[in-house]
């Protein structure tokens, strides 16, 4: 009776901290600093550090409240903590046959997937795709990274990547540009696969739990992702640096002998932020948890040969890039320090009739869940430790994936952070059912794996047609004409252009189509290619005393509906402009303008 007395107490508890979570949301209201930027932010006077500090707080008080609960019911609870966290543990990655087996057919059915890919042709989207594409074209061109580009995203993901696979294949068109992608959502794939591969070791099933454990979250985990390239799933290819740090972790935790994993998380470090500047954040956020980790459990060495490792690789990069690494931590910090007021929406208040609040309460709840078994299972002494310490690993992932649809809360950015507390909660449940599982037989076990991979196999679009011509596919597809992209106006345009701007070495766009950089087979003559990414007035006056060398630009094109005109966000580029150049041509909605 006391025990269902103290149940109910929790639950209310709990329940009312979440509707405290959803009160405290409404009033968190940091006073709005403006810094001259336009932008949803600007114009409603919302600070950027309002929507991290509602969402946190949404989480802490739950959280909180179920610590507060362990912490009166278990009188060990001081020492479960210290356990789970101070706890060296070496777990044996054991040998398995029918589980290496299962793993090299998944590895072979996700090959053979990947090679049965039919390319579409969408038309290309001038904004986003141009925004890497146009970029990477300078790079093709000069070989300029940060110090020619500003880059909002990350110099691999945003610059290098299209650029590196043109020169690889000593082509330049948008087919392989979009392959690239294609390609990097294989990788992840393949990665997801692996993860969950080591993920089952760790577990304490038997060997045929094991296996049905692998196929069910292996299966959930690569389907989350699609190769049409243009969807948005539940999850992004672009978490490929997290994918690779779950696994280093992974061996990090259930091994001694730790130099290879550590030397891969302190390269990665500077890569991750090469990669993609958001999930750079969060993968060093990480890593720093991880160095908490070490230390706590006593494992000194690693702790220092992870700093020492991050110094040198960080060291290096200073010493080889010349002047390319001050121009990096420059970007890097307007990035950081801007982005959310030029682009920021404001995330929806949960459990409300505001857009997209539907799927981000949805999304915000989920990870809740997670951080609530992640809580429960650390006092849980049946499941094997180092496994507990995935999940809650896994949980810190969920909860970081999430910042990135705070600072720009649309429907697309919010249904991306879906996809790692999903297979969280879905990794739990599995091994908790499975775990619960009593076998009568191993007949049983080989039926259902057999009925799993038969579903596996019947939903991965495998088209032997497709494997065999595949060589003659990419040639096709890589060697299509830019031109199949665009639809008539753009053909219309492009040809107009071409002639105009034949003579220029490089044009400015004050337009967001970006894509006209690479579709004229020009560069950008200053940093700011991506215009609309110059609002803050720091950056405008830097746009402005680049536009002083340039003689010809290219304004106009089709209103957009997503941000506010760039008249208006670049107000004093356009003075500038208005100022200094003339109208000396028009076509459709576009002008040309040239130096007074």
């Amino acid at each position: 009776m006391k025990i269902k007395k103290e149940k109910i107490i929790f639950g209310v508890s709990f329940l009312f901290s979440i509707f405290l979570g959803y009160f405290i949301w409404g009033i968190i209201e940091l006073e709005f600093v403006d810094r001259g930027i336009i932008g949803e932010y600007s114009k409603k006077n919302h600070h950027a550090l309002n929507d991290i500090l509602r969402y946190l707080s949404f989480l802490l008080f739950p959280t909180l409240t179920l610590l507060f609960y362990k912490y009166y019911k278990n009188q060990s609870f001081l020492s479960d903590i210290k356990i789970f966290f101070c706890t060296n543990e070496e777990s044996v990655l054991e040998k398995s046959f029918k589980l290496n087996l299962f793993f090299v057919f998944l590895i072979l059915l996700l090959l053979a997937s990947f090679l049965s890919v039919n390319f579409s042709i969408p038309l290309i989207d001038s904004y986003h795709e141009g925004q890497r594409m146009s970029s990477a074209y300078k790079n093709f061109l000069d070989g300029s990274m940060w110090s020619g580009s500003y880059i909002t995203v990350g110099i691999f993901y945003e610059t290098l990547s299209s650029s590196i696979f043109w020169k690889f294949f000593d082509h330049v068109s948008i087919g392989i540009a979009r392959y690239a992608d294609t390609f990097y959502i294989f990788i992840f794939k393949l990665l997801s696969i692996l993860f969950i591969y080591f993920l089952t070791k760790l577990t304490n099933l038997d060997q045929n739990k094991k296996i049905i454990f692998f196929l069910i979250n292996s299966f959930f985990f690569v389907s989350f992702l699609n190769y049409e390239v243009a969807d948005v799933g539940s999850i992004s290819f672009r978490e490929i640096p997290i994918i690779l740090l779950l696994i280093l972790f992974i061996f990090l935790i259930s091994r001694k002998n730790s130099l290879i994993p550590i030397i891969f998380i302190s390269v990665l470090t500077l890569l991750s932020m090469f990669w993609s500047i958001d999930r750079g954040l969060i993968f060093n956020i990480l890593t720093l948890l991880i160095l908490f980790y070490l230390f706590l459990s006593k494992r000194y060495l690693h702790g220092f040969l992870l700093l020492l490792s991050i110094a040198i690789t960080w060291t290096s990069f200073f010493l080889v890039s010349k002047n390319e690494f001050q121009y990096f931590i420059q970007n890097t910090y307007l990035i950081y320090k801007e982005m959310s007021y030029v682009h920021g929406i404001i995330h929806p208040t949960p459990f409300s009739n505001e857009p997209n609040s539907s799927r981000a309460t949805k999304t915000i709840l989920l990870i809740l869940i997670c951080l609530l078994i992640s809580v429960n299972i650390i006092f849980k002494k049946e499941y094997p430790i180092n496994f507990k310490r995935v999940i809650f690993f896994l949980t810190l992932v969920s909860v970081g994936s999430y910042l990135y649809a705070l600072g720009r809360s649309d429907g697309p950015h919010i249904k991306n952070s879906f996809g790692f507390p999903l297979i969280t909660v879905l990794i739990f449940l599995t091994y908790l059912f499975l775990k619960n599982t009593k076998v009568n037989s191993k007949f049983n076990y080989n039926v259902f794996s057999s009925i799993l991979i038969l579903f596996i196999i019947a939903i991965s679009e495998i088209k032997p047609s497709n494997i065999f011509s595949i060589k003659e596919r990419l040639n096709e597809y890589f060697y299509f004409e830019d031109k199949i992209y665009l639809n008539e106006n753009e053909k219309e345009l492009i040809n107009f252009l071409n002639s105009k701007v034949e003579s220029f070495e490089c044009i400015q766009l004050f337009s967001n189509d970006a894509a006209l950089y690479y579709l004229l087979r020009k560069k950008s003559c200053t940093k700011f290619y991506f215009v609309w990414s110059a609002s803050s007035t720091f950056n405008q006056a830097r746009f402005i005393d680049e536009l002083k060398k340039v003689n010809l630009i290219i304004d106009g094109g089709p209103k957009n509906d997503w941000d506010f005109p760039l008249k208006e966000k670049l107000y004093l580029v356009d003075e500038y402009i208005a100022t200094n150049f003339k109208k000396m041509e028009s076509y459709q909605s576009w002008n040309i303008l040239i130096r007074n």
